[in-house]
């Protein structure tokens, strides 16, 4: 299991901050025409709104961005609740091609949430990311996938798969699906999440945040209340 380098920084904000200024250099660190493929989850609108920032500050021309999501809801593409449709709201005036837009199925023209996961395998195809880009839950679960959950004790051979939550049923990819991804950073905020942050970043298994790590990095945002039971390293420059 690959190392995870820890970026600490004092609030959300400034954490937010941070990861788009990453970002936006990995994309217009190379020629134009060449594809990103990125893969999201929810709860980083703040983080788009400031790479659309940082974008437009340095006026670079991002490169083409491939745009997937970890999980969404299965629901209404007019539900307000719609993680892909609140991320491209985030990311407007970014230029993104349509073509190069994959959010999840929606409930429209599919008989239930198994179909539409099937229907997401087919468009995936045998992608793999160039970066998975994720947010951590309280309890050290991401991308749809809880501890406990059958999702991650009894992990399908799917790409993608049906899950049934307190808040209705989701579509989410599989954490091996997610492992494919060069890099994986995931975000951290609050201090409700610094018990099990400890955990992720030991690679506790019982864990999705713990086992899941990027072929060739992973890296791990987090402000100082969520960071608060990890040690401080001091980088000799």
């Amino acid at each position: 299991m690959s190392d995870i380098r820890v970026h600490r920084y004092t609030d959300s904000d400034a954490a937010g901050k941070g990861v788009a200024a990453f970002l936006a250099r990995r994309l217009t660190s190379g020629p134009p025409r060449n594809v990103f493929k990125l893969c999201v989850s929810d709860g980083l609108n703040g983080v788009f709104s400031e790479l659309r920032a940082a974008v437009v500050a340095t006026g670079a021309k991002p490169r083409r961005l491939d745009l997937w999501w970890s999980d969404d809801g299965f629901v209404d593409v007019t539900d307000p609740a719609r993680v892909s449709t609140k991320t491209l709201a985030a990311l407007g005036g970014l230029g993104l091609t349509p073509g190069h837009i994959h959010p999840m199925p929606t409930t429209a023209g599919n008989p239930d949430a198994d179909a539409a996961a099937r229907l997401y395998v087919a468009e995936l195809g045998e992608t793999a990311f160039d970066l998975a880009l994720l947010e951590i839950a309280d309890d050290g679960g991401l991308a749809g996938v809880a501890p406990g959950s059958p999702t991650f004790t009894e992990p399908a051979p799917h790409k993608v798969v049906a899950v049934q939550t307190a808040q209705g049923e989701r579509l989410a990819m599989s954490l091996a699906m997610l492992a494919r991804a060069a890099e994986v950073w995931l975000i951290a905020a609050g201090g409700a999440i610094a018990p099990s942050l400890k955990r992720v970043v030991d690679g506790d298994e019982s864990l999705p945040a713990g086992v899941l790590r990027g072929r060739k990095a992973t890296h791990l945002f987090a402000d100082d209340a969520a960071a608060a039971n990890l040690p401080w390293h001091v980088c000799q420059l």
